[in-house]
């Protein structure tokens, strides 16, 4: 038997006016009557209920005020009791935003690396100025908490709020690769860095730092793959995604065996499923192919010079002053360090464009060296500024965030390309790409100038370039497809893609949208239907890193906030610190102050 609905406003559960004034009561919220005299709710919004509390509690002393006094009497105790709702809400609404700025400033210091204890520095700065300009708001500015403990409880909620979001994207993943570096920080410790670069159906791009690992004991390979497996663990992805790991060139990371790389084959092997790729940092293996070469003969002078002149605070300022004697065009020299991918090309072009000057500084100081006046000496010097400036260029551009794999490998092509070059205007005598050896020549038009060393570092940097990129060369024919699917050969493509690459290859709407050069919108908007297959794989190959540069970029920041004023700064408020400087994401603090039950504002 149907049993009939029930209707709140037959059984009087919705507020009426009438019972303002004849039982001073009120609504709040819609939801509950509560009493204006005693400020007490009544439990069932019905007339009986509010009748029995005004009579049982108020009629004694509430009969009295009838006609007019009663509805001024209601009216007066309704208002203060609006005003009291209205200021108590006022202050929720400005201890929130107060919390807020308070999260806004840490943010911004945490973005720069500042210490915890800086938030009272900046608090009294806030103060300063407030005084002076609008004094009258010095006592709201004042009750926003910085201290060195609430700016920690920030900086973590802070760092837990940006890897939430993370792990929301990670759900999406189709592909995903990893870049992996290890390095150890003043207090010892060797600081893992896992970063993450996923690509979701829709081709958007998530390239994060998943996590740093803080790594107390061994760091051998297995110790690696033991960390990296947590961190996919605690993002829920699979082994089946993942399509590419780069690292850099250690054993403990690029061993087949023993090493990660190692470590994570033979996982994906037991799981029966397909290799992935693995990757050695294109910047690191370019940096390596400068490095191989045997250019002692001008470095070492070169480094020698500069260090008696740099290494001897009396020396340094002489040769300063000398040069501003002199009017010169640069100041100083700078130092030599191997470690810097950038510093050969910059102290080799900086000595040379001083040779004179250092020349007649080192006559002075009575250590004259004879090499400034060796032809032979000198054209290698030049060519070898030529040839660093020309490598410098490469790295520079193989540098930067979210690069695709195409793009870099496009460079080291288009570099070994010049390479070929050079060596063919070298033996005809043509130095037209190379400035300063050009000038040296030209300096000296009537010697002749023994160009077997040039040749010879061309050649070695040919050999260099073509063993150390062998990796890439076997994949390229994917990176090719992935770059122009519609300049491939169907031959040489997997045959899973042939069928879709004949249907891509004829449509003339998709061949524009694809000279439009913006490769992820080109396979953001293929049909789904059509090329499912094709946007898999380009999917993959747009996850992969093709360098670790992020990891070399975080490890500057992690020295410069782990410094010697802050060893003991512990794993976590790092993870926490990195997390927030280094995430494309923003804290959502409309989400953080959700989860808060009060806003506590500074004593």
């Amino acid at each position: 038997m149907a049993t009939k609905k029930r209707k709140l406003d037959k059984e009087c559960r919705i507020f009426n006016k009438e019972w303002g004034e004849k039982y001073f009561f009120v609504e709040v919220n819609g939801q509950r009557a509560s009493c204006i005299i005693c400020h007490e709710n009544v439990a069932v919004m019905k007339e009986y209920n509010i009748r029995r509390h005004y009579e049982t509690k108020h009629l004694s002393t509430h009969s009295k005020y009838v006609g007019k006094l009663r509805t001024e009497k209601f009216e007066s105790m309704k208002h203060g009791l609006e005003s009291q709702r209205n200021l108590f809400t006022k202050q929720i609404a400005e201890n929130e935003s107060i919390t807020r700025a308070s999260y806004k400033i840490v943010n911004r210091m945490v973005e720069r690396g500042k210490p915890f204890t800086d938030g009272k520095l900046i608090k009294e700065c806030i103060i300063e100025a407030v005084n002076d300009l609008c004094p009258e708001k010095a006592s709201l500015f004042e009750n926003i908490s910085l201290s060195a403990s609430t700016v920690v409880r920030r900086t973590e909620e802070l760092g837990e709020n940006i890897q939430s979001q993370i792990h929301e994207k990670a759900k999406d993943f189709l592909w995903y690769s990893l870049a992996m570096d290890e390095s150890t920080d003043l207090s010892s410790t060797s600081q893992l860095l896992v970063f993450i670069r996923g690509v979701n159906c829709n081709f958007e791009i998530t390239e994060e730092l998943a996590s740093v690992c803080s790594m107390h004991e061994r760091t051998t390979g297995e110790d690696i793959f033991m960390e990296v497996q947590k961190t996919l663990q605690s993002y829920h992805l699979q082994w089946n995604q993942l399509r590419c790991v780069t690292v850099d060139g250690g054993k403990n990371m690029a061993g087949k065996k023993k090493g990660l790389i190692g470590q994570i084959q033979a996982k994906l092997g037991d799981l029966l499923l397909p290799r992935a790729l693995s990757i050695h940092c294109i910047i690191h293996q370019q940096s390596l192919c400068g490095k191989h070469l045997d250019i002692s003969c001008v470095l070492k002078p070169v480094t020698s010079v500069v260090n008696f002149i740099r290494n001897h605070g009396l020396n340094h300022r002489l040769f300063q002053a000398f040069l501003e004697e002199i009017d010169s065009d640069f100041c100083d020299l700078p130092y030599y360090t191997a470690v810097r991918w950038l510093s050969c090309g910059k102290v080799l072009l900086r000595f040379y464009n001083l040779r004179r000057e250092i020349d007649l500084f080192l006559t002075e100081q009575n250590r004259a060296d004879p090499l400034f006046s060796d032809p032979s000496w000198l054209s290698k010097l030049s060519f070898l500024v030529d040839i660093t400036s020309h490598m410098n260029e490469l790295n520079l551009k193989l540098q930067g965030k979210e690069n695709l794999i195409c793009e870099l490998y496009r460079n080291i092509t288009a570099f070994r390309r010049k390479l070929s070059l050079f060596e063919a205007q070298l033996e005809g005598g043509n130095f037209s790409h190379f400035q300063c050896f050009q000038e040296f020549c030209t300096e000296n038009a009537g010697r002749d100038v023994n160009l077997e060393f040039q040749k010879k570092i061309i050649q070695d940097l040919q050999m260099h370039f073509s063993e150390r990129f062998s990796d890439l060369d076997q994949i390229e024919n994917d990176i090719r497809l992935f770059e122009n699917p519609f300049g491939c050969n169907l031959e040489n493509t997997p045959t899973e893609l042939q069928l879709e690459l004949i249907d891509l290859q004829v449509n003339t709407l998709l061949k524009e949208k694809h000279r439009e050069g913006k490769l992820i919108e080109f396979y953001r908007c293929l049909p789904d239907d059509d090329f499912s297959k094709l946007k898999k794989f380009a999917a993959g190959m747009a996850s992969v890193f093709g360098t670790t540069y992020v990891c070399e970029q975080t490890f500057s920041r992690m020295n410069y906030v782990k410094s010697m004023y802050r060893t003991r700064l512990s794993d976590e408020h790092l993870k926490a610190i990195l997390m927030v400087g280094c995430s494309n994401h923003k804290a959502n603090l409309d989400d953080i102050l959700k989860m808060k039950h009060q806003f506590h504002t500074s004593h």
